[in-house]
């Protein structure tokens, strides 16, 4: 895929990377030595929502799928309001009624919407919450990362049609890849704020260190709350290259973390790129992606990808507002 005009654009808009200063270097390189601390529970940051793994379990296409979500919803006055304004704001009302009661939530939204706006609202209530983080425009981008990162998954996932990649299980596996990174910024945050303002510092071996440490740490405490075995190794594997990736849920994750300029640069995009951090801790499309993109055929279906996301920018930028 060449680089279009509109990609050029954004690319030129970047904010623009800050050097690190030698004392964060010093602190971020042994804040990174000590992923394996940070991962025990004592010392740990606190753990995700159990409701999280709760609505995993969910089989959506069972007939009780309805009611098991919509008692998870219930179980939260929070999530009840948000997913009840979800379902009454603009983008899904269309001049029907008001909706008052979780289960015609559900029904408005379709479970599959719903599961996905729950479980989102779960992990971004304690991203909101849980961080550390002193700068909301940290947050905010962090949070819009992800998001772009969990839909594009989806939709490569939907493109690859393969059982062992449901769409489901990439979308959260992609919202939770970089627990590690939340972690560390819970850790060390205004020292983790300038090392992603200097766009964690790519070709360097700080930055390497980091790979490794939020890639170890996150795949810890996912283990350490009990979270489903696949959602840990993607977030252990998600920089490795294709040919060491344990299943295509990684692949997929692999190649959605790289794709958010594209995703920003679309003409239907309706995001203004961020202005004061980058998105996701990559200098363009590697070879290694490319190469995971030419492995499973998607050369030829990747603008179809980009664009679907594109054209649900609204979506996610309602569920990146949410959280709040």
């Amino acid at each position: 895929m060449t680089e279009s005009p509109a990609l050029a654009e954004v690319l030129r808009l970047r904010p623009p990377l800050r050097p690190l200063a030698a004392e964060d270097e010093r602190t971020l390189s042994a804040l990174f030595d000590d992923w394996g601390r940070l991962a025990e529970t004592e010392h740990a940051m606190p753990p995700v929502s159990p409701l999280i793994f709760r609505l995993l379990k969910v089989d959506r296409d069972a007939p009780l799928a309805i009611s098991q979500v919509g008692e998870i919803v219930e179980s939260d006055p929070i999530l009840t309001a948000r997913l009840l304004g979800l379902a009454n704001s603009a983008l899904y009302m269309r001049g029907g009624k008001a909706i008052t009661d979780v289960k015609s939530a559900i029904l408005r939204l379709g479970v599959y919407n719903a599961f996905e706006t729950t479980f989102t609202q779960l992990f971004g209530m304690w991203v909101r919450h849980a961080s550390r983080i002193p700068d909301d425009a940290l947050l905010d981008a962090l949070w819009l990362e992800y998001l772009i990162t969990a839909f594009t998954a989806r939709e490569v996932a939907a493109v690859l049609d393969d059982p062992a990649a449901d769409t489901g299980v990439c979308y959260t596996s992609a919202l939770l890849h970089d627990v590690g990174t939340l972690a560390l910024t819970w850790a060390e945050p205004k020292a983790m704020a300038r090392f992603i303002q200097a766009g964690y510092a790519p070709g360097t071996p700080l930055h390497d260190h980091f790979v490794e440490a939020h890639t170890r740490l996150g795949a810890g405490l996912l283990q350490a709350w009990k979270a489903p075995e696949p959602l840990a190794d993607v977030a252990l594997t998600h920089h490795l290259p294709f040919a060491r990736h344990t299943g295509p849920v990684t692949s997929v994750v692999h190649i959605a973390d790289h794709l958010h300029d594209e995703v920003l640069a679309h003409e239907l995009s309706e995001f203004a790129p961020p202005d004061t951090y980058p998105l996701g801790c990559f200098g363009g499309m590697s070879e290694a992606v490319s190469a995971a993109i030419a492995a499973l055929g998607l050369h030829h279906r990747l603008d179809g990808i980009i664009e679907r996301v594109a054209k649900q920018s609204a979506r996610i930028d309602a569920l990146a507002r949410m959280p709040a």
